[in-house]
């Protein structure tokens, strides 16, 4: 349909459809942004009153002095809903100087600040307002400003957390290394002043950065006495205790879910995920159940090479060798098993922070921790350990059968070496 009288369509850099209207009242200019359908009549008229209806609101809150801004720096953005009830409007007003956004209404924030608990100070607020100006902006970046100064702001928080991961083992900058050069490769290219033909393309690529950027600074509590410093440093004073089923079953899995939980509770600190450390965990993980699943397939053929000695298997019914092995072989294929599982079901977690945290949260336990996925991740290793230990069982006692002793003597030295060596460097 025809766009109505003031409004015009733009395009998103990642295809979305959103319109923008430019209405002058009392000399001001009120800008209005929209995603639904403005082409459809009953929706442009509902949009159109809503707009009028709430700056008017706002024009009296400013001659009342309940709120002193100036209107030209104002935006609207609005998202009406029909259901059987009429017609109900989201809405959020945007500042363009000051970087924020209010409503005319108090706000429950929760959908805001409920990534951080303990948040007091107004400073700290500020971050996860201004990251959802930012936010904003990514959404409608046809009407962004982009000067030098924000240009310069951005390379320099860059620059920044690219000098960090530097310096720091553990930093606790939002994107990686090679995240970061690949960012500031682009940045690199814009210049100062834009065209007509690129302007919104610069504004989405920046107000995204600035984005990641904020939050990042909201959640690690940037500015305030009790900030983060490193990507394992806990705000709240959390400290992880071992369960009565994690004290039993860590020997039983041959420690692994020690070594896991630690690992874990690097990236995932306060019931926030570090996409840095989360993703250097799962691909770690993962290369390490692709080795597990190798050797788990070769210790399942000699449990059948082994099971198939006649010496082994003289039909007598079932002695420990042959016990020891077919046991050997169920741990292998529990191992392997598990490992394409993890990998083909994508068990070991997501790749991206916001979906990362969901998953760890969902896992997480507040005395606990992660200790659950610890010991589910630990599984696939500890099999195959036992799998080891199992057929090293069946080959010993049948090499220990009455034979030759000075071969039985040889065996025996070799083994009590080459398990105190294990037993030294662990």
């Amino acid at each position: 349909g025809l766009l109505p009288r003031g409004w015009t369509a733009h395009v998103h850099p990642e295809g979305a459809l959103y319109y923008v209207h430019g209405e002058t009242a009392c000399s001001i200019l009120h800008r209005t942004f929209t995603e639904v359908d403005i082409c459809d009549q009953t929706i442009a008229t509902d949009i159109e009153l809503l707009q009028s209806s709430l700056f008017g609101e706002l024009r009296q809150a400013i001659v009342d002095q309940r709120v002193n801004l100036d209107l030209e720096d104002v935006e609207l953005v609005l998202e009406p809903k029909a259901d059987d009830y009429g017609v109900l409007c989201s809405y959020y007003f945007v500042h363009r100087r000051k970087r924020c956004l209010f409503w005319l209404e108090e706000f429950e924030a929760r959908s805001i600040l409920g990534d951080c608990k303990g948040i007091a100070a107004l400073s700290h607020k500020k971050l996860a307002v201004e990251a959802q100006y930012w936010k904003h902006r990514d959404l409608f970046p046809v009407l962004g400003v982009v000067t030098k100064a924000l240009l310069d702001e951005v390379k320099n928080m860059m620059l920044h957390a690219n000098f960090d991961h530097l310096s720091s083992t553990r930093s606790t900058a939002a994107l990686s290394t090679d995240e970061l050069q690949n960012y500031m490769a682009v940045v690199g290219k814009i210049d100062i002043p834009l065209t007509s033909a690129n302007s919104a393309l610069v504004t989405f690529l920046l107000a995204r950065m600035m984005h990641i950027i904020y939050r990042n600074q909201y959640l690690n509590f940037h500015g305030q006495p009790c900030a983060r410093l490193t990507v394992d440093q806990t705000v709240h004073g959390w400290r992880y205790r071992p369960s009565t089923a994690m004290i039993i079953l860590a020997p039983l899995l041959c420690m692994a879910p020690i070594a896991h939980v630690r690992s874990l509770h690097m990236g995932f600190v306060d019931d926030i995920a570090s996409t840095v450390e989360w993703n250097t965990f799962i691909t770690k993980f993962n290369g390490q159940l692709q080795n597990l699943n190798l050797l788990g397939t070769v210790l399942l053929g000699a449990n059948v090479g082994f099971l198939a000695i006649q010496s082994v298997d003289a039909g007598e019914g079932r002695s420990v060798t042959q016990i020891a092995s077919y046991t050997s072989l169920v741990f292998s294929f529990g191992s392997i098993a598990l490992g394409l599982t993890f990998i083909g079901l994508n068990l070991t977690g997501r790749e991206r922070g916001s979906e990362a945290a969901k998953f760890l949260r969902r896992m997480s336990d507040e005395q606990h921790g992660l200790e659950k996925l610890a010991i589910i991740y630990s599984l696939p290793y500890a099999f195959l350990m036992w799998s080891m230990l199992l057929f090293l069982l069946a080959f010993s006692v049948e090499w220990c059968k009455p034979g030759n002793k000075a071969t039985t003597f040889t065996v025996a030295s070799v083994l009590v070496v080459v398990f105190g060596l294990i037993i030294w460097c662990i």
